[in-house]
């Protein structure tokens, strides 16, 4: 098979998403991906649930409207791009189709309902 510049590009573009994403610069590719405007905080809390001790999850617990959704839509999207397709998210039974609906259309992710 012919490699292109295009094709070389992308796979190496692939293969960056798929590493341990405890720094920046591993969430820049989700960033890309995102149709969203992030916030630093943001960013700090998707960093933080990398960073944890545990790795095994976190708690994103901000205030009302600072974007939870968001910062639990990073570290989703990071976490799909390494491959990961069991992921759990816990969410009152009211906003169940708000997190399916934008999951799905600010990351690009695959959502079903429990």
């Amino acid at each position: 098979m012919y490699l292109t510049d295009y094709h070389a590009k992308y796979y190496a573009y692939e293969l960056t998403k798929r590493f341990s994403s405890d720094k920046l610069e591993k969430l820049a590719g989700t960033f890309a991906g995102a149709q969203v405007d992030i916030n630093p905080h943001q960013v700090d809390a998707a960093l933080f649930a990398f960073q944890s001790p545990l790795s095994k999850g976190a708690l994103l617990a901000d205030e009302v409207g600072l974007g939870k959704t968001i910062e639990a839509g990073l570290v989703i999207a990071q976490k799909w791009a390494e491959r990961a397709r069991r992921i759990l998210v816990i969410t009152p039974a009211n906003l169940r189709k708000q997190w399916q609906q934008e999951l799905t259309e600010k990351f690009f992710l695959p959502c079903k309902i429990l």
